[in-house]
C-alpha cells in the first residue's frame, strides 16, 4: 500500500480509509405508490376538467379527512398531475388564433353608448371624480 500511495502522491491513511469506506446509503425515502392517488385525481378531473392542482388537492384533503386517512402533500399532487398530463394549460398560451368576426361600429346615433369613470387624488387630500358617457356611433 505504501508503494501505491507514493506513486499516486496520496497519504497512505487516506487510501486505507477510502478502501474501507462503507457503501453509500440512498438518500431520501422511497417513492410512495401513486396508483391510488392518480385514480382519485383522474376521478376528480373527469368531472371537473377546469380544476387545477390546488383545487384538486383541497378536494383530496377534504375526502381524506372524511375517511380518516392522511391527506396527500400538495407538491405530490402537482407532481403526479404533471407526470400524467393532468395539469391545466397556462393562461398565456393559445394554440388557436381567435378572430373577431362581429361588427363593433353602429350606423345610427343613440344606439350604443359606453361610459366610464375615474378618480384623481390631489396633493391636498381631496379627490376629483370624473364620469363620462360617449355615443359609440363613430367607433
Amino acid at each position: 500500500m505504501s508503494a501505491v500511495a507514493a506513486a499516486l502522491d496520496v497519504a497512505r491513511p487516506h487510501l486505507s480509509a477510502m478502501r474501507n469506506q462503507p457503501p453509500p446509503r440512498s438518500r431520501g425515502r422511497p417513492p410512495l405508490p401513486d396508483a391510488e392517488l392518480v385514480a382519485d385525481i383522474r376521478l376528480l378531473v373527469a368531472d371537473l376538467p377546469t380544476y387545477g392542482y390546488r383545487r384538486v388537492h383541497a378536494l383530496l384533503r377534504r375526502d381524506a379527512e372524511k375517511a380518516g386517512r392522511a391527506a396527500p402533500n400538495p407538491k405530490r399532487v402537482y407532481l403526479e398531475m404533471k407526470v400524467h398530463g393532468l395539469l391545466l394549460r397556462r393562461g398565456g398560451e393559445r394554440h388557436e388564433e381567435r378572430r373577431h368576426d362581429g361588427r363593433v361600429a353602429v350606423d345610427q346615433r343613440n344606439t350604443r353608448w359606453c361610459s366610464d369613470g375615474l378618480e384623481i387624488a390631489c396633493d391636498n387630500g381631496e379627490k376629483v371624480r370624473v364620469a363620462f358617457a360617449l355615443d359609440c356611433c363613430d367607433r
